[in-house]
């Protein structure tokens, strides 16, 4: 009889269990709807560089040296260009055309493989990474900034997400969602999504001014590509190589901090909680 009773409150307590411990259906579909994985940041190195040529050159090989960058060759790709574009689907065309480039450079191992595969190069790969995740922020952003000139468009959880915060209110989806057991910090910056894609409606960004930016990027596109297939035979060869790797990470970061139309889209990637631009695209 005792064995009975163990047996019958050991069943139950399956029970309870398999049916999601008290909650009911809606709350269960809420709470794993909004675990979603964090948001993956794009690893970006932070030293300044500053050595002279000399002093680079000098101590040539050993790891971790910083590699100067050549202000003659930056000046050049910071030179002020412009692209005659008037429509969405121009900007489209003219952000595709960069997309395809790096996409090519990236099948063949992304400029990080024309570092590895040179033994004297090998030491300073972490340029390679840097420009291959650099670059794609770059063509991203741009992408991004063609197909939300006149306000963002969403999509999914996005566009979910905006219209509960508007039927709610501010402090209904607060409470909401700290009802459901989420995170403040989350939901904190949920609200902060939501605020900026209102925001973002009225939005109008002049395609003409996208076309100055995609002038920029396209001379930037092409040295990444040059340097993805670049040939090294000598130290002069590599030295140049090394150089014209650094300017261009150089002036490719600088973009994102002095370009407004990229400023933009980074801001909406700063703002998204979940996804990188790209799973926007």
């Amino acid at each position: 009889m005792q064995y009975a009773r163990f047996l019958f409150f050991l069943l139950s307590g399956l029970v309870v269990v398999g049916c999601g411990g008290g909650m009911n259906d809606d709350e269960v579909v809420e709470k794993s709807a909004f675990k979603m994985p964090t948001k993956e940041n794009t690893w970006v190195r932070k030293e300044t560089v500053s050595k002279s040529k000399e002093e680079f050159f000098a101590n040539a090989g050993k790891k971790g040296t910083e590699v100067p960058i050549d202000p003659a060759l930056k000046s050049k790709l910071k030179k002020p260009a412009a692209l005659a574009i008037k429509t969405k689907e121009e900007c489209l065309a003219q952000a595709d055309a960069l997309d395809q480039k790096r996409t090519e450079v990236q099948k063949r191992g992304g400029i990080w493989h024309a570092y590895e595969k040179v033994v004297q190069a090998k030491p300073y790969s972490d340029y390679g990474m840097q420009l291959d995740s650099q670059t794609n922020r770059l063509v991203f952003s741009l992408q991004h900034i063609c197909k939300n000139a006149e306000e963002i468009h969403l999509s999914g959880w996005g566009a979910e997400t905006v219209r509960r915060f508007e039927s709610m209110g501010k402090e209904g989806f607060t409470n909401y969602f700290l009802t459901l057991g989420a995170v403040s910090g989350d939901i904190d910056r949920w609200v902060r999504f939501a605020e900026f894609a209102i925001q973002s409606r009225e939005r109008k960004v002049p395609y003409s001014e996208i076309g100055e930016s995609l002038a920029q990027a396209q001379p930037l596109v092409d040295l990444y590509d040059d340097l993805s297939q670049r040939k090294i035979s000598d130290d002069a060869s590599l030295q140049t190589f090394l150089t014209e790797g650094a300017t261009l990470l150089n002036v490719i970061n600088e973009s994102f901090t002095t370009d407004p139309r990229i400023m933009l889209a980074l801001q909406y990637e700063e703002v998204f909680p979940f996804e990188d631009l790209k799973g926007q695209m």
